[in-house]
Parts: structure tokens; sequence; C-alpha cells
């Protein structure tokens, strides 16, 4: 079971994640597959998990591919080393939570479109296009891998 580090000061969370080398793909593979468990259960009511939030200090990233809000029918992804490529001019302003500030939400820009890269859980160079609510929740994944909470961002 995983345990999830919590609060806005919370040192764990405030680090820059380091590079996930290729030697050490497949051990976080295993914690990538862990932590698609723990966003997929219904109890834990996630959408994405970072490294940190489970007090590893490493660039994954777990994502829940959603259409909008109400989409039941999507993909959970691990995303190793995410870089964004391009990000559209336009932004949308919604409200987020998190599961490291349990009880807060606030409403953070992000935006719309972006492109990003990353690698799979065996290594592999993906590269995907995202809109609206998908890439919300990578921005506030790939927020945490580098030290980034929510809260700092609220408008």
């Amino acid at each position: 079971m995983l345990h999830i580090e919590t609060g806005t000061n919370n040192q764990v969370l405030r680090k820059v994640s380091d590079q996930v080398k290729q030697s050490e793909i497949k051990k976080i593979e295993k914690l990538g597959n862990q932590m698609i468990k723990y966003v997929k259960n219904p109890d834990n009511n996630g959408v994405g998990l970072a490294a940190p939030q489970v007090g590893v200090n490493k660039r994954l990233i777990v994502v829940s591919l959603l259409k909008d809000r109400d989409d039941e029918d999507f993909k959970t992804i691990m995303m190793i080393n995410p870089e964004i490529l391009t990000h559209s001019d336009n932004m949308d302003k919604e409200e987020e939570g998190c599961l490291s500030i349990p009880g807060m939400k606030g409403n953070v820009e992000r935006y719309h479109t972006i492109k990003l890269k990353y690698l799979d859980g065996k290594g592999k160079d993906r590269v995907l296009l995202l809109e609206g609510v998908s890439s919300r929740i990578v921005q506030h994944e790939i927020d945490h891998i580098n030290g980034v909470l929510f809260v700092d961002k609220l408008v």
C-alpha cells in the first residue's frame, strides 16, 4: 500500500525530482503500476499521482486521460520523464484539488492544449497531444515533479 505525502510545506513535495535513468526503468515501472492501481481505486478519489506524492524523488507520473470530468471510460497511464514540448496560448481556469492537500480546492489557470513527450513503462519514447481535462491533469502532475503544488498557482 502506498503512503501519500501531505502538506504544503512537506520537503518531499517541494523538491525537483530527478530524471529516471534507463537502468531504473524496470524498478520505476513497478512503482508506476502500483500508482496506477491506487489511482484506479474509486475509494482514493484521484485522477493522477506523481512519484514525490508517494515519497519517491523521480520524474514519474500516473494520469487518467479523461475526456471530461464525467468520463467513466478512460485509460490511466504512466509517464516517465514527461516534458511539455508545446502548448496552446489559450488557458482555462478550473477548480483543482490534490491528494496531498486533502480538503482544499481552488481555481488554477492551465493551458488548454499541450503536446508532450515521455517514456512509457517499457522505456519507449512516446509523444501525446492532450486537451481539456487530460491536459490539466498532466500539467498538475508535472508541477509535482517540479516541486510545485496547485496552491502556488491559485487565481
